[in-house]
């Protein structure tokens, strides 16, 4: 074999030998990954049992009632205990670990890490505190005699279930800095855990800002005198809808007494709008600002300004300090936590048809002489009894509908004293235009312009799609907001004249079509620390323009929207660089708890 041969035998056999023990190694990581693989899945299955008994054993806790029951819920959580660090321990191993490390992977297992934990220290540390707080006002006597609220009980449980509250926030914001999942399993089930553990959130805060409340609303710390404002949102304003009545809530150490109405017409008695109020609601119905249109102003600091000058100027004058503000589906919560009525005439409002019946039937069944009448009864009697015959269940009922009710705009608590007002409008009992950067919100608000009781028969749906994080933190989104019309002709022809309105001038001379056409009035407010584009619009919209209103900018124009059409509305809304979570919507009240949303984040 000449040397040439021989040297590129040689070197064959060397890069076959190389082959060999590469192809050796590659044999023996897939081998040693298989185990490892193995074993993480196994361990896996492991964590995903021990969580789903865990949820099993919680889930024999399924209400107040069962919560106050402390021998059943002390063996629940102890059970739920067990699985949960079981669960915690097995993923926060050496195995999961090691594998946190690993690059593409490595974040999915972080953030089961993650979940486990936060899960476990719920279940070991903050569920055995909440249930200590409620059974401690459970084993309170709450309601006294006459219907008179014992409050102490309440004062007592703030400090502990404030506790609780700011436990349950903490973890949930743990679960939201988790890294982001790649894997689909992973990333579904962190999707599901961060949507129920806000709901869980949102749930605890509620009940907590309402126990804040509740004893100084009642009168704990003197005798209080609010105005108290009957609102139908059948003719929409921004923050609610058209005043029909104003009368008094007295409050005094639990006691609670619901004063005389008195009609809107008694409060014509000067205007309360400015100049820039003003302006904006030029046309096509010229807004006067008397208690009508105060909420026409989607701020309740204002709302509640306005309401205290006319009631000052009224025959009724005396000293408030502050304001309740309801309408008819604050009243249908209440009906449905404390029973039926039965009016004069034999009708049964319940839990399910009394908004309906105050904001379309009564203009049907009812002369218009006597509609007053009803609402101030109805408003009267449920008001009072709202906060008698309480116990721990009725409270926790009423304090979560509260929060839900004021997050949609149909019930506001507003005071005019400082020390209490962190647990009145600081803890969002009393809305205003969007004011947080870190929780940004697009207020959208409806203003009905022709003379009428269409609300009811006005749609609303929203998509919010998320387009674009950017460079300094702020986010972007697509908007898409349709109203339709849904008044048909059969309808068309049970309702009278005073639904549907009449043949009002629009803003450039050309009239409203007919009877049962709405024209709303639109207010759009970008974000605190953020901004709106260009709304675009399909449908008779005219008359949009930027305006500044009470200090704040927005864009307005005018939606016709006859029986059966809609109008649709598109622009794009980018957050402050400060947002710490995805936009939300706040608008107008409407017969119904919430109006649909499609969020696409």
């Amino acid at each position: 074999m000449s040397q040439h041969a021989s040297a590129h035998a040689a070197r064959s056999h060397k890069l076959r030998n190389t082959l060999f023990v590469i192809a050796a190694l590659l044999i023996l990581l897939v081998i040693a990954g298989g185990v490892v693989g193995l074993n993480f899945y196994k361990q896996a299955k492991e964590v995903k049992a021990h969580e789903e008994q865990a949820v099993s054993s919680l889930s024999a806790i399924t209400d107040v009632n069962t919560l106050k029951d402390a021998q059943a819920s002390d063996a629940a959580i102890k059970q739920a205990q067990t699985h949960t660090a079981a669960a915690r321990d097995i993923a926060n191993g050496t195995l999961w670990n090691m594998l946190s490390k690993m690059p593409v992977v490595g974040g999915d297992v972080t953030n089961v890490q993650g979940m486990t934990q936060v899960v476990d220290d719920l279940v070991q540390q903050t569920l055995p505190s909440l249930t200590d707080v409620v059974q401690q006002l459970a084993n309170a006597q709450i309601s006294g005699e006459n219907g008179q609220l014992n409050l102490q009980p309440i004062v007592d449980a703030q400090d502990d279930f404030s506790s609780v509250s700011k436990q349950v926030k903490s973890l949930n914001s743990k679960l939201s800095n988790l890294p982001e999942p790649r894997i689909g399993m992973v990333k579904k089930a962190y999707s599901q855990s961060r949507s129920q553990f806000t709901k869980v959130t949102d749930m605890v805060e509620q009940v907590n800002n309402a126990l804040q409340m509740l004893p100084s609303f009642l009168g704990q710390n003197g005798a209080r005198t609010y105005l108290l404002v009957a609102q139908t949102t059948s003719e929409q304003r921004s923050g609610g809808g058209l005043v029909g009545s104003m009368g008094t809530l007295q409050t005094d150490h639990g006691q609670i007494q619901v004063g005389e109405f008195h009609h809107n017409g008694d409060f014509i008695n000067g205007s309360n709008g400015n100049a820039s109020e003003h302006a904006v609601f030029k046309g096509p119905l010229g807004f006067s600002f008397d208690i009508r249109d105060t909420f026409a102003v989607p701020d309740i600091a204002r709302n509640a300004e306005m309401m205290n000058e006319a009631w000052q100027r009224s025959q009724y004058a005396c000293d408030v300090d502050g304001i309740v503000s309801v309408d008819p589906v604050f009243i249908q919560k209440m009906v449905e936590i404390n029973g039926n009525v039965t009016l004069e005439d034999g009708t049964v409002l319940t839990g399910k048809n009394t908004a309906e019946y105050m904001l379309n039937t009564i203009y049907k069944e009812v002369p218009v002489s006597l509609q007053d009448t009803y609402f101030e009864y109805i408003a009267s009697t449920i008001m009072n009894n709202a906060f008698s015959n309480m116990d721990i269940t009725k409270m926790m009922k009423v304090a979560q509908s509260i929060g839900e009710l004021t997050r949609n705009r149909h019930f506001y608590a507003y005071t005019f004293h400082d020390d209490e007002a962190k647990y009145f409008q600081g803890a969002g009992l009393a809305k205003g235009t969007p004011d947080s950067e870190t929780d940004p919100e697009v207020g959208i608000y409806l203003n009905e312009q022709n003379p009428s009781k269409l609300g009811w028969y006005i749609d609303r749906k929203t998509q919010i799609t998320k387009t674009g994080q950017n460079a300094d933190g702020s986010k972007t989104y697509h908007v898409t907001y349709t109203l339709t019309n849904t008044l048909t002709s059969s309808e068309m022809a049970t309702c009278t004249g005073y639904i549907l309105g009449g043949e009002q001038a629009g803003v450039t001379g050309k009239p409203v079509a007919a009877p049962g056409t709405s024209a709303q009035r639109m207010l759009f407010y970008a974000p605190k620390g953020g901004s709106i584009s260009e709304i675009t619009s399909s449908g008779d919209v005219r008359d949009q323009s930027n305006a500044v209103m009470d200090g704040q900018k927005l864009v307005t124009n005018v939606a016709y929207i006859a029986p059966g059409e809609s109008v649709t509305f598109d622009f794009d809304v980018t957050t402050s660089p400060k947002a710490e979570n995805d936009l939300t919507i706040d608008q107008t009240p409407s017969g119904k708890m919430t109006n649909e949303v499609n969020y696409q984040y």
